[in-house]
């Protein structure tokens, strides 16, 4: 998983600021935005990676915190600059995968050893797991239907069922996915806040 600033979050004033910058009228820009995430999932998914919209989620992220911090996209085709900051993405997440990779052969290499027979993957898969379900319990029942109804769609089906979920709530879909990955970052920093503690415990 891409290491990710916990400090900032995309709220709609940096997504109308994100908007503003792709074209200044919003419906002709909420389309540039569309066309920009379809084509960063596909450089993704051409890429061999195993979840490209959240890879292409978090490119849009890190353009909206740099125009947040005050700078400027200079090129006269925005989207240039959106797969200039996705090729950093896609370097953090090969490095991620090899570093996954080494610690899945270290640990098998554990498991040779007489005696110790405990997957440490596994288990800290069951740790995390419960870990989540925890901090949902926490979460505002809304929030907490909203995530699960958001996640739970099948790959196929998934543009159809989160736009009729949009239509429900009377979000736009991209208002949606911002709520959405909202919630998701903040159970991501709890979860993995609740594991430290455990750890050290």
């Amino acid at each position: 998983m891409i290491t990710r600033r916990k400090d900032w979050a995309l709220g709609p004033e940096a997504f109308e600021k994100l908007l503003a910058t792709l074209d200044a009228d919003r419906d002709r820009a909420a389309e540039r935005y569309e066309v920009i995430r379809r084509r960063l999932i596909q450089v993704f998914r051409w890429r061999g990676c195993s979840e490209p919209d959240t890879l292409a989620d978090e490119t849009i992220d890190r353009v909206s915190r740099k125009l947040s911090e005050g700078e400027e996209i200079l090129s006269s085709d925005p989207a240039v600059y959106f797969y200039g900051v996705a090729r950093n993405v896609l370097k953090e997440f090969w490095t991620q995968q090899r570093k996954e990779q080494s610690l899945q052969r270290s640990a098998g290499s554990v498991r040779e050893f007489p005696g110790t027979q405990v997957d440490l993957r596994d288990r800290e898969m069951d740790e995390r797991l419960d870990c989540l379900d925890r901090c949902l319990a926490r979460l505002p029942k809304e929030d907490r239907e909203l995530i699960a109804a958001y996640y739970q769609s099948e790959r196929s089906q998934k543009i159809v069922e989160r736009a009729e979920l949009a239509k429900s709530l009377g979000l736009s879909p991209g208002a949606l996915r911002i709520r959405a990955h909202r919630i998701r970052r903040l159970l991501e920093e709890q979860v993995n806040e609740m594991m430290k503690k455990t750890s050290n415990g």
